[in-house]
């Protein structure tokens, strides 16, 4: 049986999939303060704002925009225990007012990698003798659906493992946060340069763990509908896994497809999963050490 996800998980999505206050609503629920107590800590650090305001940020009725108001939303990403600019930058530009401004906002390139539709992408995955996932090198293919957008924001449930990103093809690494409380990497991946709409690029970028993971497991959520997803698990040729199997489930946690399916691994020490016009939901694959495994993981995913 498939686990239903806690909002922690839910919440990495929202801070990739936005909109900003399904992703604030749900920050304070995971850190369990009421909106009184979120007031309170950040007039002690300088930044009092109104609950209404807050209440009104957290129901898409308002959303900060005034310097001000940037500044608190600024700190209270601190308190939810969130990264740098987790909430911010889901605003996207400001409202236009008045001509000039709307020329100054059409002008901009996007910075969040919003104007982009994923239609491709594939992860090969490396595990260790001892069954744990030492790295992940994966290849996207986006399409811009607007102008000059030229990055993409990754979004990566790492847990308390703290791996290497190393863009591999066509971008380039731009700022990192890593928020460990509830293990998410947020990295900004700049291509080589702005692409058009009905444009596409194709960038590949490496995870690499500094011990391997502790979870024998690897899977992919989507927050909207992929054309093509290839799911690759390189295991090695001395140590083949007991069991390996694929499984998917859509937005409510729901399995598909009849539940996992066996997935055989080939004399390469290979298995892999293909899923076509899949999502919105989840698609991994999960797998059970040999008894003879040698080595040990000591870092989470």
């Amino acid at each position: 049986m498939l686990t239903i996800y806690p909002p922690r998980e839910e919440l990495a999505d929202l801070l990739v999939t936005g909109p900003f206050a399904d992703a604030l609503r749900l920050a304070i629920q995971v850190r369990g303060l009421s909106l009184e107590r979120l007031q309170h800590r950040l007039r002690v650090r300088g930044a009092p704002i109104s609950v209404t305001a807050l209440s009104y940020w957290q129901s898409g009725r308002r959303r900060p925009e005034r310097p001000e108001s940037l500044m608190a939303l600024a700190h209270l990403e601190d308190v939810l225990g969130l990264p740098e600019t987790a909430l911010s930058r889901l605003l996207g530009p400001p409202r236009p007012r008045g001509r000039s401004r709307r020329r100054e906002l059409s002008a901009r390139a996007p910075w969040d990698g919003s104007g982009l539709v994923l239609t491709a992408q594939t992860d090969r995955v490396d595990v260790a003798p001892c069954g744990g996932v030492r790295g992940v090198r994966s290849r996207q293919v986006m399409q811009a659906t607007s102008s000059n957008v030229d990055r993409w924001i990754l979004c990566q449930e790492t847990g308390s493992a703290q791996p290497a990103l190393t863009a591999v093809r066509s971008c380039r690494v731009g700022r990192i946060a890593r928020e460990r409380t509830n293990g998410v990497l947020v990295a900004e991946l700049l291509f080589d340069e702005p692409i058009s709409p009905g444009d596409s690029v194709a960038i590949e970028y490496e995870l690499i763990y500094p011990h391997p993971t502790v979870e024998h497991t690897h899977f992919r959520r989507f927050a909207e509908r992929v054309h093509d997803y290839v799911l690759e698990i390189k295991f090695p040729a001395a140590s083949p896994p007991a069991s390996c199997e694929q499984f998917a489930s859509g937005q409510a946690g729901t399995e598909m497809f009849g539940g996992a399916r066996p997935a055989p691994v080939d004399a390469w020490g290979y298995a892999h999963a293909a899923a076509l016009d899949f999502g919105p939901g989840l698609y991994g694959m999960r797998w059970t050490a040999p008894a003879n495994a040698t080595g040990s993981s000591s870092q989470g995913k």
